[in-house]
Protein backbone atom coordinates (compact mmCIF):
# COMPACT_ATOMS: atom_id res chain seq x y z
CA UNK A 1 0.00 0.00 0.00
CA UNK A 2 2.74 2.56 0.72
CA UNK A 3 4.22 1.81 -2.70
CA UNK A 4 0.88 2.43 -4.40
CA UNK A 5 0.48 5.78 -2.56
CA UNK A 6 4.02 6.84 -3.56
CA UNK A 7 3.32 6.03 -7.24
CA UNK A 8 0.05 8.04 -7.16
CA UNK A 9 1.81 11.04 -5.64
CA UNK A 10 4.59 10.93 -8.23
CA UNK A 11 2.07 10.64 -11.04
CA UNK A 12 0.05 13.62 -9.71
CA UNK A 13 3.20 15.76 -9.33
CA UNK A 14 4.26 14.92 -12.88
CA UNK A 15 0.86 15.94 -14.27
CA UNK A 16 0.89 19.25 -12.41
CA UNK A 17 4.40 19.98 -13.68
CA UNK A 18 3.39 19.30 -17.26
CA UNK A 19 0.30 21.50 -16.98
CA UNK A 20 2.32 24.33 -15.38
CA UNK A 21 4.97 24.27 -18.09
CA UNK A 22 2.34 24.35 -20.79
CA UNK A 23 0.64 27.50 -19.47
CA UNK A 24 0.61 30.29 -22.08
CA UNK A 25 1.64 33.90 -21.18
CA UNK A 26 -1.03 36.56 -21.99
CA UNK A 27 0.52 39.60 -23.59
CA UNK A 28 -1.01 42.97 -22.51
CA UNK A 29 -3.06 44.64 -25.22
CA UNK A 30 -2.67 48.26 -26.44
CA UNK A 31 -3.68 50.97 -23.91
CA UNK A 32 -6.99 52.69 -24.65
CA UNK A 33 -6.80 56.28 -26.00
CA UNK A 34 -6.75 58.99 -23.35
CA UNK A 35 -10.01 60.60 -22.38
CA UNK A 36 -10.46 64.35 -22.90
CA UNK A 37 -13.23 66.88 -22.49
CA UNK A 38 -13.92 69.39 -25.24
CA UNK A 39 -15.96 72.55 -25.57
CA UNK A 40 -16.68 74.85 -28.48
CA UNK A 41 -15.54 78.47 -28.21
CA UNK A 42 -18.06 80.82 -26.68
CA UNK A 43 -19.22 83.75 -28.79
CA UNK A 44 -20.20 86.96 -26.99
CA UNK A 45 -19.72 90.70 -26.89
CA UNK A 46 -16.50 91.63 -25.10
CA UNK A 47 -15.10 95.12 -24.45
CA UNK A 48 -11.60 95.71 -25.75
CA UNK A 49 -8.96 96.59 -23.19
CA UNK A 50 -5.40 97.80 -23.02
CA UNK A 51 -3.55 95.53 -20.56
CA UNK A 52 -0.46 96.39 -18.52
CA UNK A 53 1.63 95.21 -15.60
CA UNK A 54 1.94 97.75 -12.81
CA UNK A 55 3.18 98.18 -9.29
CA UNK A 56 1.47 99.71 -6.30
CA UNK A 57 2.97 102.64 -4.43
CA UNK A 58 2.08 104.83 -1.47
CA UNK A 59 0.93 108.36 -2.26
CA UNK A 60 2.95 109.52 0.76
CA UNK A 61 6.13 108.01 2.16
CA UNK A 62 8.12 109.62 4.96
CA UNK A 63 11.44 108.79 6.63
CA UNK A 64 11.26 109.70 10.31
CA UNK A 65 14.42 111.43 11.56
CA UNK A 66 15.18 113.43 14.67
CA UNK A 67 15.72 117.20 14.45
CA UNK A 68 17.59 117.30 17.77
CA UNK A 69 20.25 115.08 19.30
CA UNK A 70 19.73 113.29 22.58
CA UNK A 71 19.05 110.02 24.33
CA UNK A 72 15.89 108.15 23.37
CA UNK A 73 13.61 107.91 26.40
CA UNK A 74 10.46 106.29 25.01
CA UNK A 75 9.00 104.61 21.91
CA UNK A 76 5.24 105.12 21.66
CA UNK A 77 4.25 102.73 18.84
CA UNK A 78 4.25 99.05 17.94
CA UNK A 79 6.16 97.90 14.85
CA UNK A 80 3.96 97.59 11.78
CA UNK A 81 0.98 99.37 13.31
CA UNK A 82 -1.13 101.97 11.53
CA UNK A 83 -0.67 105.44 12.99
CA UNK A 84 -2.48 108.73 12.55
CA UNK A 85 -0.97 112.10 11.79
CA UNK A 86 0.23 113.90 14.95
CA UNK A 87 0.57 110.64 16.93
CA UNK A 88 3.64 110.68 19.20
CA UNK A 89 6.24 108.16 17.98
CA UNK A 90 9.48 108.83 19.89
CA UNK A 91 10.37 110.84 22.98
CA UNK A 92 13.90 112.22 23.46
CA UNK A 93 15.26 113.36 26.82
CA UNK A 94 14.16 116.99 26.90
CA UNK A 95 15.96 118.18 30.07
CA UNK A 96 19.04 119.69 28.35
CA UNK A 97 16.78 121.66 26.02
CA UNK A 98 14.53 122.80 28.87
CA UNK A 99 17.61 124.19 30.66
CA UNK A 100 18.62 125.99 27.47
CA UNK A 101 15.10 127.43 27.26
CA UNK A 102 15.26 128.68 30.85
CA UNK A 103 18.62 130.33 30.15
CA UNK A 104 17.26 131.97 27.00
CA UNK A 105 14.26 133.36 28.90
CA UNK A 106 16.57 134.76 31.60
CA UNK A 107 18.72 136.47 28.99
CA UNK A 108 15.59 137.92 27.41
CA UNK A 109 14.50 139.37 30.76
CA UNK A 110 17.97 140.87 31.21
CA UNK A 111 17.75 142.41 27.72
CA UNK A 112 14.32 143.85 28.53
CA UNK A 113 15.74 145.46 31.69
CA UNK A 114 18.61 146.93 29.69
CA UNK A 115 16.13 148.30 27.16
CA UNK A 116 14.05 149.93 29.89
CA UNK A 117 17.17 151.61 31.27
CA UNK A 118 18.25 152.70 27.80
CA UNK A 119 14.82 154.19 27.12
CA UNK A 120 14.93 156.19 30.37
CA UNK A 121 18.49 157.35 29.69
CA UNK A 122 17.58 158.43 26.16
CA UNK A 123 14.54 160.32 27.39
CA UNK A 124 16.63 162.23 29.95
CA UNK A 125 19.37 162.96 27.44
CA UNK A 126 16.83 164.31 25.00
CA UNK A 127 15.37 166.72 27.60
CA UNK A 128 18.83 167.91 28.68
CA UNK A 129 19.94 168.44 25.08
CA UNK A 130 17.09 170.88 24.59
CA UNK A 131 18.60 173.20 27.23
CA UNK A 132 22.13 172.56 26.00
CA UNK A 133 22.91 170.88 29.31
CA UNK A 134 24.14 167.76 27.43
CA UNK A 135 26.59 167.52 24.60
CA UNK A 136 25.61 166.07 21.24
CA UNK A 137 28.07 163.23 21.73
CA UNK A 138 26.40 162.14 24.95
CA UNK A 139 23.01 162.26 23.24
CA UNK A 140 24.32 160.12 20.38
CA UNK A 141 25.67 157.59 22.84
CA UNK A 142 22.25 157.39 24.55
CA UNK A 143 20.57 156.76 21.19
CA UNK A 144 23.11 154.05 20.33
CA UNK A 145 22.63 152.25 23.65
CA UNK A 146 18.85 152.30 23.20
CA UNK A 147 19.16 150.81 19.70
CA UNK A 148 21.60 148.17 20.94
CA UNK A 149 19.22 147.25 23.77
CA UNK A 150 16.35 146.91 21.25
CA UNK A 151 18.49 144.58 19.13
CA UNK A 152 19.24 142.46 22.19
CA UNK A 153 15.49 142.04 22.69
CA UNK A 154 15.08 140.70 19.16
CA UNK A 155 18.03 138.34 19.67
CA UNK A 156 16.68 137.21 23.04
CA UNK A 157 13.22 136.46 21.61
CA UNK A 158 14.79 134.46 18.77
CA UNK A 159 16.84 132.45 21.28
CA UNK A 160 13.70 131.70 23.30
CA UNK A 161 11.78 130.67 20.17
CA UNK A 162 14.64 128.40 19.08
CA UNK A 163 14.87 126.81 22.53
CA UNK A 164 11.10 126.24 22.61
CA UNK A 165 11.30 124.68 19.13
CA UNK A 166 14.08 122.32 20.26
CA UNK A 167 12.00 121.29 23.27
CA UNK A 168 9.04 120.54 20.99
CA UNK A 169 11.30 118.51 18.68
CA UNK A 170 12.01 116.15 21.57
CA UNK A 171 8.56 114.70 20.88
CA UNK A 172 8.74 113.15 17.39
CA UNK A 173 5.27 112.97 15.86
CA UNK A 174 3.88 111.24 12.78
CA UNK A 175 3.64 113.77 9.93
CA UNK A 176 1.16 111.61 7.98
CA UNK A 177 -1.28 108.78 8.58
CA UNK A 178 -0.26 105.31 7.40
CA UNK A 179 1.45 102.06 8.29
CA UNK A 180 4.65 102.45 10.26
CA UNK A 181 7.71 100.26 9.85
CA UNK A 182 9.88 98.89 12.66
CA UNK A 183 11.93 101.12 14.94
CA UNK A 184 15.61 101.02 13.95
CA UNK A 185 16.75 102.00 17.50
CA UNK A 186 15.79 100.98 20.99
CA UNK A 187 15.25 103.06 24.09
CA UNK A 188 18.42 104.39 25.73
CA UNK A 189 20.35 104.94 22.51
CA UNK A 190 21.88 108.28 21.58
CA UNK A 191 20.23 109.82 18.52
CA UNK A 192 22.22 112.21 16.37
CA UNK A 193 20.37 114.89 14.42
CA UNK A 194 21.19 116.06 10.91
CA UNK A 195 22.81 112.85 9.65
CA UNK A 196 20.93 112.08 6.43
CA UNK A 197 23.31 109.25 5.48
CA UNK A 198 22.24 107.12 8.46
CA UNK A 199 19.25 104.83 8.72
CA UNK A 200 16.03 106.67 9.67
CA UNK A 201 14.37 105.97 12.99
CA UNK A 202 11.46 104.43 11.08
CA UNK A 203 9.32 105.06 8.00
CA UNK A 204 5.62 105.63 7.38
CA UNK A 205 3.78 104.70 4.17
CA UNK A 206 0.21 105.83 3.54
CA UNK A 207 -2.11 102.96 2.60
CA UNK A 208 -5.47 104.48 1.64
CA UNK A 209 -5.83 105.42 -1.14
CA UNK A 210 -3.16 103.52 -3.06
CA UNK A 211 -1.40 104.42 -6.32
CA UNK A 212 -0.82 102.06 -9.24
CA UNK A 213 2.05 102.99 -11.58
CA UNK A 214 2.48 101.48 -15.05
CA UNK A 215 4.05 102.31 -18.42
CA UNK A 216 1.98 102.89 -21.56
CA UNK A 217 3.61 102.55 -24.96
CA UNK A 218 3.51 105.40 -27.45
CA UNK A 219 1.28 103.54 -29.94
CA UNK A 220 -1.39 103.02 -27.28
CA UNK A 221 -1.34 106.73 -26.43
CA UNK A 222 -1.87 107.61 -30.08
CA UNK A 223 -4.72 105.07 -30.37
CA UNK A 224 -6.39 106.52 -27.31
CA UNK A 225 -6.15 110.06 -28.68
CA UNK A 226 -7.50 108.92 -32.05
CA UNK A 227 -10.44 107.18 -30.37
CA UNK A 228 -11.34 110.30 -28.39
CA UNK A 229 -11.23 112.42 -31.53
CA UNK A 230 -13.50 109.94 -33.34
CA UNK A 231 -15.94 110.23 -30.43
CA UNK A 232 -15.94 113.99 -30.77
CA UNK A 233 -14.04 114.49 -27.51
CA UNK A 234 -11.21 117.01 -27.30
CA UNK A 235 -7.89 115.41 -26.37
CA UNK A 236 -6.70 118.57 -24.64
CA UNK A 237 -7.08 118.68 -20.88
CA UNK A 238 -5.45 120.53 -18.00
CA UNK A 239 -5.53 117.53 -15.66
CA UNK A 240 -6.02 113.85 -16.42
CA UNK A 241 -8.70 113.59 -13.72
CA UNK A 242 -10.93 115.59 -16.05
CA UNK A 243 -11.11 112.54 -18.32
CA UNK A 244 -12.63 110.43 -15.52
CA UNK A 245 -10.99 107.44 -17.23
CA UNK A 246 -11.67 104.28 -15.27
CA UNK A 247 -9.18 101.44 -14.84
CA UNK A 248 -9.57 97.89 -13.59
CA UNK A 249 -6.96 96.26 -11.38
CA UNK A 250 -6.27 92.66 -10.37
CA UNK A 251 -3.82 91.20 -7.88
CA UNK A 252 -1.49 88.44 -9.02
CA UNK A 253 -3.75 85.74 -7.51
CA UNK A 254 -6.99 87.06 -9.07
CA UNK A 255 -8.31 85.96 -12.46
CA UNK A 256 -10.85 88.75 -12.77
CA UNK A 257 -10.38 92.49 -12.29
CA UNK A 258 -12.53 93.26 -9.23
CA UNK A 259 -10.88 96.55 -8.22
CA UNK A 260 -11.75 99.82 -9.92
CA UNK A 261 -9.86 103.07 -9.94
CA UNK A 262 -9.36 106.18 -12.05
CA UNK A 263 -6.39 107.72 -13.85
CA UNK A 264 -5.01 110.71 -11.97
CA UNK A 265 -1.57 111.36 -13.51
CA UNK A 266 0.15 111.17 -16.90
CA UNK A 267 3.79 112.12 -17.20
CA UNK A 268 4.71 115.16 -19.27
CA UNK A 269 6.96 113.37 -21.74
CA UNK A 270 7.59 110.02 -23.41
CA UNK A 271 10.83 108.35 -22.41
CA UNK A 272 13.08 108.28 -25.46
CA UNK A 273 14.89 105.14 -24.26
CA UNK A 274 11.77 102.97 -23.93
CA UNK A 275 9.11 104.84 -25.92
CA UNK A 276 6.73 104.65 -22.95
CA UNK A 277 4.80 107.12 -20.86
CA UNK A 278 4.45 106.80 -17.09
CA UNK A 279 0.80 106.66 -16.04
CA UNK A 280 -0.72 106.48 -12.58
CA UNK A 281 -4.11 105.41 -11.28
CA UNK A 282 -5.57 105.82 -7.81
CA UNK A 283 -7.99 103.45 -6.09
CA UNK A 284 -9.48 102.92 -2.66
CA UNK A 285 -7.74 100.57 -0.25
CA UNK A 286 -10.15 100.59 2.68
CA UNK A 287 -9.96 96.78 3.00
CA UNK A 288 -6.13 96.93 2.95
CA UNK A 289 -5.78 94.37 0.15
CA UNK A 290 -2.98 96.36 -1.45
CA UNK A 291 0.42 97.07 0.03
CA UNK A 292 3.11 99.26 -1.52
CA UNK A 293 5.26 97.33 -3.98
CA UNK A 294 2.68 94.72 -5.11
CA UNK A 295 2.73 93.66 -8.75
CA UNK A 296 -0.74 94.06 -10.28
CA UNK A 297 -2.44 93.65 -13.64
CA UNK A 298 -4.11 96.73 -15.04
CA UNK A 299 -6.51 97.10 -17.93
CA UNK A 300 -8.18 100.17 -19.43
CA UNK A 301 -11.43 99.88 -21.45
CA UNK A 302 -10.98 100.88 -25.07
CA UNK A 303 -13.79 101.57 -27.53
CA UNK A 304 -17.08 99.70 -27.86
CA UNK A 305 -17.70 96.02 -27.09
CA UNK A 306 -16.97 93.69 -30.01
CA UNK A 307 -18.16 90.15 -30.78
CA UNK A 308 -15.36 87.70 -30.00
CA UNK A 309 -14.54 84.02 -29.55
CA UNK A 310 -13.54 82.96 -26.03
CA UNK A 311 -12.11 79.74 -24.63
CA UNK A 312 -11.25 78.75 -21.09
CA UNK A 313 -7.93 80.17 -19.91
CA UNK A 314 -6.79 76.69 -18.84
CA UNK A 315 -6.98 75.53 -22.50
CA UNK A 316 -4.14 77.90 -23.50
CA UNK A 317 -0.74 76.19 -23.82
CA UNK A 318 2.74 77.61 -24.37
CA UNK A 319 5.48 76.65 -26.81
CA UNK A 320 8.19 79.16 -25.88
CA UNK A 321 6.61 82.46 -26.98
CA UNK A 322 3.90 80.81 -29.11
CA UNK A 323 0.41 80.29 -27.69
CA UNK A 324 -1.69 77.38 -28.93
CA UNK A 325 -4.69 75.19 -28.14
CA UNK A 326 -5.41 71.53 -28.83
CA UNK A 327 -8.54 70.70 -30.78
CA UNK A 328 -10.20 67.45 -31.79
CA UNK A 329 -10.44 66.97 -35.54
CA UNK A 330 -11.60 64.23 -37.88
CA UNK A 331 -11.76 60.72 -36.40
CA UNK A 332 -11.11 62.22 -32.93
CA UNK A 333 -7.48 63.05 -33.73
CA UNK A 334 -5.78 65.80 -31.75
CA UNK A 335 -4.82 68.87 -33.81
CA UNK A 336 -2.66 71.75 -32.61
CA UNK A 337 -3.82 75.28 -33.45
CA UNK A 338 -1.57 78.30 -32.90
CA UNK A 339 -3.66 81.25 -31.73
CA UNK A 340 -3.41 84.98 -31.17
CA UNK A 341 -4.71 85.93 -27.74
CA UNK A 342 -6.85 88.87 -26.69
CA UNK A 343 -7.99 90.08 -23.30
CA UNK A 344 -8.89 87.92 -20.29
CA UNK A 345 -12.55 88.22 -19.34
CA UNK A 346 -13.85 86.38 -16.25
CA UNK A 347 -11.56 83.39 -16.70
CA UNK A 348 -12.16 83.22 -20.46
CA UNK A 349 -9.51 84.28 -22.97
CA UNK A 350 -10.41 86.08 -26.19
CA UNK A 351 -8.98 84.35 -29.28
CA UNK A 352 -8.31 86.85 -32.07
CA UNK A 353 -7.25 84.26 -34.66
CA UNK A 354 -6.37 80.59 -35.05
CA UNK A 355 -9.67 78.80 -34.41
CA UNK A 356 -13.31 79.06 -35.50
CA UNK A 357 -16.58 78.84 -33.62
CA UNK A 358 -17.07 75.21 -34.75
CA UNK A 359 -13.74 73.90 -33.44
CA UNK A 360 -13.81 71.58 -30.45
CA UNK A 361 -11.16 72.76 -28.00
CA UNK A 362 -9.75 70.39 -25.39
CA UNK A 363 -10.23 71.86 -21.91
CA UNK A 364 -9.53 68.78 -19.73
CA UNK A 365 -7.01 65.97 -20.23
CA UNK A 366 -4.43 68.21 -21.89
CA UNK A 367 -1.52 66.39 -20.24
CA UNK A 368 -2.34 63.13 -22.03
CA UNK A 369 -3.42 64.56 -25.38
CA UNK A 370 -0.72 64.67 -28.06
CA UNK A 371 -1.07 66.20 -31.54
CA UNK A 372 -1.75 63.45 -34.11
CA UNK A 373 -2.96 60.93 -31.51
CA UNK A 374 -6.47 59.55 -31.10
CA UNK A 375 -8.46 60.46 -28.00
CA UNK A 376 -11.68 59.39 -26.37
CA UNK A 377 -13.83 62.54 -26.47
CA UNK A 378 -16.36 63.62 -23.90
CA UNK A 379 -18.67 66.21 -25.43
CA UNK A 380 -21.13 68.37 -23.49
CA UNK A 381 -24.65 66.99 -23.53
CA UNK A 382 -27.01 69.35 -25.33
CA UNK A 383 -30.39 69.81 -23.67
CA UNK A 384 -32.96 68.89 -26.34
CA UNK A 385 -35.95 68.50 -24.04
CA UNK A 386 -39.25 70.13 -25.13
CA UNK A 387 -39.01 72.48 -22.16
CA UNK A 388 -35.70 73.88 -23.33
CA UNK A 389 -36.99 74.21 -26.93
CA UNK A 390 -40.03 76.15 -25.73
CA UNK A 391 -37.73 78.55 -23.82
CA UNK A 392 -35.88 79.26 -27.02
Amino acid sequence: MPHIRLRLNLTLLLCLTVLGCGKTVVEPGDAPPPQVTVAKPEMRMVPEFFEYIGRTASPDFVEIRSRVSGYLDKIHFSDGKEVNAKDKLFEIDRRPYEYTLMNAKARLQQAEAQLNLANITLQRATELSKTNSLSQQELDEAVQKQASASAEIISGKAAVDQAELDVSFCDIQAPISGRISRASVTEGNLIQAGQSNTEPLTTIASVDPIHVLFDVDEITVLKFMELRRSQGVDVKFTHVRELNQGVQVALSNELNYPHEGVLDFIDNRVRTTTGTLLVRAVLDNKNRLFAPGFFVRVRIPYGEAQEALLVSERAILNDQNIKYVLTVGKNDVVVRRDVELGVLDNGMRVIKSGISADDEVIINGLQRAKPGANVLVQRPIMDTSPASESKE
